[in-house]
């Protein structure tokens, strides 16, 4: 392990981590000697006790003793935050610019597919917004800091990308709402699941997960020759924020996917396609492709934020009740473990628009041949338009923000 290992308080890191209230008062740079890593809490009891006589929670005068602040890294993250990180963000952040512009294309904007925009954007905004910040520190190996090299590490992490990634979620979310009421309740559908409505519930998820995250907008993160935030005793309004966080984050939104994704299988495995009528047929297929797609992303979605939302919950009972965390290492590595599964699943859904949307593939082909500067083809050869007679206009993506499904 790179850095110090003594902590005064419990702590967190620029992850978020829980971290323990180490005694040993050595340094190590390149070594992993985590044997020396403990928990006594009456060493760390004393510590502490001789902080407060001291006086030293005047964190701004006593932080000035300090022209560098210690940052812990360990031997895995160096490899995955400092190579591995910034090719899975900045491949992801490429394919997320494809599928924006595939679905803002003119025939396919309806209000499930702008939904799939947003989601694109506000996922990769939250890696690329850490990507300064995990370069310079991993890459370089860099685990002494300068305040404001601190503090944009850790208000990158802490705050901006996590407000970016709670907007996705609760956008995953608002997909998942919408399908779910047009295949179960498509009248209230045809009133709710509009395009201005969705822009305004998009707004608002904007403004209330930067309000949520702003506790670490303000809040101290150079504190005593650490790069770290502190959760200090009593927490206050900092348990507030990790409980308001816990399950804004992570508990509710994965009950209420779990719970649509469930209710949406049943009424696919439902949907019979085998009917005589050709037009109501090819109309059930499409819903049940839409269906699958809506699944299949809240399935992505749920594979890395379901073990990790139960991980943390663990996490914080085992602190209340018990007083006691799992060590600093661990945490790092499920911290690490969830990220790459996160960036990983924010790439697959390019794959299932391509696999499952047709007029997505269309999208992507039109667009590789205005920049190879070739013409464009006639729609109908890609989209298979039915007769001027039978108009279903749903085919290529030309009806109503409710109805329009373009497969």
């Amino acid at each position: 392990m790179y850095g110090l290992k003594e902590r005064t308080m419990a702590s967190y890191d620029a992850y978020g981590d829980y971290h323990g209230n180490y005694t040993d008062h050595s340094y190590t740079n390149g070594a992993n000697n985590t044997d020396q890593e403990t928990h006594t809490h009456s060493q760390y009891d004393d510590y502490h006790y001789s902080y407060d006589d001291y006086n030293l929670y005047s964190f701004d005068d006593y932080d000035m003793l300090y022209d560098d602040h210690i940052y812990e890294i360990f031997d895995f993250e160096i490899v995955i935050y400092g190579y591995l990180w910034p090719i899975l963000v900045i491949f992801t952040a490429c394919c997320n610019l494809l599928v924006i512009g595939g679905f803002l294309r003119k025939r396919m904007r309806n209000p499930t597919n702008l939904i799939l925009v947003f989601i694109a954007i506000s996922d990769s905004l939250t890696g690329i917004v850490t990507l300064p910040a995990t370069f310079y520190v991993f890459s370089g190996k860099h685990i002494f800091l300068s305040k404001d090299w601190c503090n944009v590490t850790m208000v990158t992490r802490l705050y901006i990308s996590r407000a970016f990634h709670t907007i996705s979620i609760w956008q995953t979310v608002l997909l998942a709402v919408h399908r779910f009421l047009q295949i179960r309740h498509p009248n209230l559908a045809s009133r709710l699941c509009t395009t201005k409505k969705t822009l305004a519930a998009v707004g608002i998820m904007y403004l209330v997960s930067f309000l949520l995250h702003m506790f670490h907008a303000f809040d101290i993160k150079t504190n005593g020759g650490f790069c770290q935030w502190e959760l200090r005793k009593p927490c206050g309004w900092a348990c507030v924020y990790i409980w308001a966080s816990l399950i804004l984050n992570h508990v509710l939104p994965c009950v209420i996917l779990v719970v649509l994704a469930y209710k949406m299988w049943k009424s696919l495995r439902k949907l019979n396609v085998n009917v005589s009528n050709k037009t109501v047929r090819e109309k059930k297929e499409r819903a049940r492709k839409i269906t699958l797609v809506v699944v299949l992303i809240l399935v992505i979605f749920l594979v890395p934020e379901l073990p990790y939302g139960i991980y943390f919950l663990i996490t914080m009972i085992l602190k209340l009740v018990k007083g006691k965390i799992l060590p600093l290492k661990t945490n790092r590595a499920v911290h690490t473990a969830y990220e790459v599964l996160l960036v990983l699943s924010f790439h697959l859904n390019f794959w299932v628009y391509c696999a499952m949307y047709r007029s997505f593939r269309t999208s992507l082909k039109t667009i590789c041949r205005k920049l190879q500067c070739q013409p464009e083809p006639p729609f109908h050869s890609e989209e298979n338009m039915t007769s001027s007679i039978n108009k279903d206009y749903e085919l290529v993506g030309m009806t109503s923000d409710t109805q329009q499904e373009n497969i």
